[in-house]
């Protein structure tokens, strides 16, 4: 890791039941590693619980998504009319995200993302928004789903890969990301695609990567909004480590 690249850990005392923190950690591999050799300024994006709240239409989300988090959100805007979800979040509990993200989906809600968007948010709540903004700073990162070759998914716990896989959270999670991915029409790869390539690991040893804009497009991820520029953004991300990936079918 480069000299200056932030390394940040994440609260792994989310969940108290022992199956329930290895589901949680299986599904939400960011939980107890390092979030490394991403400059990553914004404290609030880790922030356990998160922070939600509303002002006028803008709903802000500062943290890590947890068992909870769709439970608060749906209080939140029972009676509020939002049109926007402003986020800083490294991703968390992949469950609540996509119960959010059918939310986001359903009513048309715009995303905007402040400092960053990874793992379960950029899986769910990002592909799902009608408009999409990203600063010239805004993170946008995946490193895998639940769709992930199962070499890539590591399994935490005293359970084999063959049981967590039968597992009825896992199967049902499983199901419900492959109609989600169907039903607002992005390619269900956009999240593990090039861990289809032997070569993942060499290209992308953090982990942690990203797409070009013409990439996002061919995904089904359109309607995203620079705040300067595509390639700015691009060359951005570029200068802040971010090692893009390439579309695949």
């Amino acid at each position: 890791m480069k000299e200056g690249r932030s390394n940040v850990y994440f609260n792994c005392n989310l969940l108290k039941s022992s199956l329930l923190i290895m589901v949680f950690l299986m599904i939400n591999s960011t939980a107890c590693v390092a979030f490394d050799g991403i400059d990553l300024t914004d404290e609030k994006a880790i922030s356990v619980p998160p922070e939600m709240y509303i002002k006028g239409n803008v709903l802000y989300f500062n943290g890590e998504m947890i068992n909870t988090s769709y439970s608060e959100f749906s209080k939140l805007v029972k009676n509020s009319h939002i049109s926007v979800v402003s986020i800083s979040s490294t991703g968390g509990d992949a469950r609540n995200a996509l119960e959010i993200a059918k939310y986001i989906y359903k009513h048309k809600i715009n995303i905007e993302v402040r400092s960053i968007c990874a793992s379960a948010c950029a899986n769910y709540l990002f592909p799902a928004a009608n408009k999409k903004y990203l600063s010239n700073d805004s993170y946008l990162l995946w490193h895998g789903g639940v769709h992930s070759p199962r070499k890539e998914m590591p399994i935490y716990g005293d359970i084999s890969k063959k049981d967590f896989y039968n597992l009825k959270e896992i199967k049902e999670l499983r199901k419900d990301d492959i109609e989600f991915y169907k039903m607002i029409g992005v390619n269900i790869k956009v999240s593990f695609c090039p861990q289809l390539k032997d070569d993942y690991k060499d290209k992308f040893p953090e982990k942690w990567f990203s797409y070009p804009p013409e990439d996002l497009k061919k995904f089904g991820i359109k309607n995203v909004h620079y705040a300067i520029s595509a390639s700015q953004w691009a060359i951005s991300m570029r200068k802040r480590h971010v090692i893009f990936a390439t579309y695949c079918n």
